[in-house]
């Protein structure tokens, strides 16, 4: 029987999004019963650019869903723009408007003690160390402050109560340690079944004192609105299917992983701190969420606001950007397809040595003119064998790299980067393809 979405006319949370996708035939709904472990997986594998609704999930009485941003098309439908998005993305980043409070949810219709076996949580491959909550957002208080952080991070599921978190050296990471030098755990509230803008915003750098909420806001034009956790008091959006509350444990931390992550590659396994969850607070007939590790919504979530990014920054440098595009094969992290106008010959290098300021873990970066489509592979890899020459292959030792690069110096966590200048050059000729692609 096929799932039948019912909830809130408001575009701006899932259930609305979610006959977007059926409408635009972004959804394929799948009715028979699939196995958590390794079966999610091959379905998302196989329907990678489309999103997808399992309605008969093993040991879980509640419906799954995965690939909710699994192609630019979707992308744009997410955020209502369907030509300059870069633009309207950084100018929402630069222009973070907070949201409206509002006292009642749907999401607190039931309310349980948290039992992780109960909710359809995947185990992807083989290699995991176990079955892993990728798509939560985590919210969290800034101590002494009414100031939330939002952010995703991985939970691998320890038991019925407890996962083990990574937390990356970012604002999540400071709030813990602020509260672990008091020997206090850290409150959180992770939000899982939500619009995609919010992952966007919970991915993206938000402004010194504002919130990634208030980003999220904008990004929805004003239209979101949040309300206070019941045992925490943690600000979080007011229209999503689920939401967990517990607390990160001060001094209790076990190995976490392995776990394949962005590049397809393991994770180092690491000591990561245990969350005890509590509460379960869920509408009516929810959707539970997840996120298909090293797949195209994985790329687009991490990747694309370092694409807006990017293009803010190179846009300093020359007379235009045509478009930023971090490709899968460079899973869509490590490798970055810029279409500029230049002006002079050193303009590609200049655009590459801007794009590392601006994303620090990118690893290669490819400059092209405009007559190149930077997603087709072919026409990328033809531009770089013809139009760059001994000259135009800049590479760049010792430099700080990614964390998930396997080929990294683990010693210094450094890499090379590389730019590769495949722009046409000025007073030669010979450029021009004479054939289509």
């Amino acid at each position: 029987m096929f799932f039948v979405f019912r909830g809130s006319c408001d575009f701006m949370s899932l259930r609305p999004y979610l006959e977007k996708l059926k409408q635009s035939d972004f959804l394929v709904e799948i009715s028979e019963e699939v196995k958590l472990e390794y079966e999610i997986t091959k379905y998302l594998q196989s329907n990678y650019n489309k999103a997808v609704l399992f309605s008969n999930v093993e040991d879980s009485h509640f419906p799954l869903l995965g690939n909710i941003l699994s192609s630019r098309e979707q992308l744009k439908l997410v955020l209502n723009e369907h030509e300059d998005y870069y633009n309207f993305f950084q100018q929402s980043l630069l222009n973070p408007q907070n949201p409206l409070e509002v006292e009642t949810s749907l999401t607190f219709s039931n309310t349980k003690p948290v039992n992780l076996s109960h909710l359809p949580i995947p185990k992807f491959f083989p290699i995991d160390a176990e079955r892993y909550l990728t798509s939560g957002i985590v919210f969290a208080q800034f101590p002494n402050t009414d100031v939330p952080n939002m952010s995703i991070h991985r939970i691998m599921v320890l038991n019925d109560q407890q996962g083990v978190i990574r937390i990356v050296p970012r604002n999540l990471h400071k709030i813990f340690l602020e509260n672990k030098r008091k020997g206090l755990d850290t409150p959180i509230a992770v939000v899982n079944g939500y619009h995609p803008i919010l992952a966007l915003a919970a991915s993206s750098p938000s402004p010194s004192g504002k919130s990634e909420l208030a980003i999220a806001n904008s990004l929805m034009r004003g239209n979101l609105s949040i309300l206070k956790t019941p045992r925490y008091g943690i600000s979080v959006p007011s229209d999503v299917e689920f939401i967990l509350e517990g607390r990160i444990l001060a001094d209790e931390e076990v190995s976490e992983g392995p776990f394949v992550d962005i590049t397809g590659t393991p994770d180092d396994i690491r000591t990561q701190p245990i969350v005890q969850f509590e509460d379960l607070l869920y509408r009516d007939n929810p959707i539970f969420q997840t996120i298909l590790p090293a797949y195209e919504e994985h790329f687009i979530l991490m990747g694309f606001p370092r694409e807006a990014e990017i293009h803010n920054r190179v846009s300093k440098v020359v007379p235009k950007v045509h478009g930023v595009y971090l490709t899968p094969s460079g899973c869509g992290w490590l490798s970055a397809v810029i279409s500029v106008t230049t002006q002079t010959d050193i303009d590609g290098q200049k655009v590459g040595l801007t794009a590392f300021e601006a994303h620090p873990s990118l690893k290669w970066c490819t400059v092209v003119d405009e007559d190149i489509d930077i997603c087709d592979i072919k026409a990328v890899e033809w531009a770089r064998i013809t139009r760059a020459g001994a000259n135009d292959i800049t590479v760049l030792e010792n430099m700080s790299g990614s964390s998930l690069d396997p080929s990294r110096n683990r010693t210094g966590n450094t890499s090379i980067k590389v730019i590769v200048d495949a722009t046409k050059k000025r007073g030669k000729t010979g450029y021009e393809r004479a054939i289509p692609f």
